[in-house]
């Protein structure tokens, strides 16, 4: 007899195809953090494409759902109700990456960011700003370490539990490495940060498992994502990326200070808790496709 989906103990990430003669794509689904990224093997947004995107995300209790893509096939994204929210230097070593997302719902078109959460994000990254001069160029106190997965991923699972995750440290692309860093102070508890990348490419996302709270914790993050800055370089890694929630001061504050720029705001991008958040994607150039420092260094 067959088992019955809602009784299965379904994976946390998923990768779900779509093939036709004229398309062939894969939704990389994650159930946690409530997002699909879409992977698109064949040029053109086929209307059949977007109508199999919507039934997943349907069906999952998704609303948001992500492409990155070359700038070519931007307007095509966006003529099947996609919107370009974003842009990540160096993404493809050698071009950047363009962001084009859906809150899916029940319009063809996606809802945009308003102009009062633009307003308001900007107010966020102004206070950031003012916040992240004070910090020195070496930040003292912080104990940074490399930890095993399994460390990283039990105060993930603890930190989901309570509602205070952030970073899932789950797969965003296919066939990727990962590392994993605690950071801390003595009066601070540990966070964590993790970087997702793919040599191919040549470009990490960086999470962070929870939002800075105090001081302490604000320190501890900025100089864990300025080390693992300078360790993706060392890999000769391109350009490295982020999300955060578009309102949240301390954790915009410890990527300032770790040389990451704003390019661009996603409507309801992250998933907080039980609900989602407009956010803000975070980036920094690391390196020059020949090897030279960033533009942003």
């Amino acid at each position: 007899m067959a088992k019955n989906r809602a009784a299965e103990r379904l994976p946390t990430v998923e990768e779900l195809h779509f093939r036709s003669d004229s398309a062939f794509l894969c939704l990389l689904l994650n159930r946690r953090t409530k997002l699909i990224r879409v992977i698109d093997f064949r040029a053109g947004a086929l209307p059949a494409k977007r109508l199999f995107i919507q039934s997943i995300a349907q069906r999952e209790g998704v609303e948001k759902v992500i492409a990155l893509v070359e700038k070519d096939e931007v307007a095509s994204w966006t003529r099947v109700g996609f919107v370009r929210e974003g842009t990540i230097p160096g993404f493809y070593k050698r071009s950047d990456g363009h962001l084009c997302g859906c809150v899916i719902g029940d319009r063809t078109a996606s809802i945009e960011v308003t102009d009062e959460a633009l307003k308001n994000a900007e107010k966020t990254i102004v206070a950031a700003k003012k916040n992240a001069k004070d910090l020195d160029e070496e930040i003292r106190g912080i104990t940074l370490r490399g930890v095993e997965a399994q460390v990283a991923l039990a105060a993930r699972d603890e930190a989901w539990a309570k509602g205070e995750g952030l970073g899932g440290f789950d797969p965003f692309g296919r066939g990727v490495l990962r590392l994993f860093l605690e950071c801390s102070t003595k009066k601070s508890r540990a966070n964590y940060i993790s970087a997702e990348f793919q040599d191919c490419f040549g470009h990490a996302l960086i999470e962070v498992l929870r939002s800075p709270r105090d001081e302490g914790e604000r320190l501890a993050t900025a100089a864990g994502l300025r080390a693992f800055a300078e360790e993706l370089k060392r890999r000769q890694i391109v350009s490295a990326f982020g999300f955060g929630p578009a309102d949240d001061q301390e954790l915009s504050t410890a990527y300032l200070a770790a040389g990451f720029r704003k390019t661009g705001l996603l409507a309801r991008g992250i998933q907080v808790g039980n609900t989602r958040r407009d956010a803000i994607l975070w980036s920094r150039k690391l390196l020059n496709p020949a090897g030279e420092p960033g533009l942003d260094d």
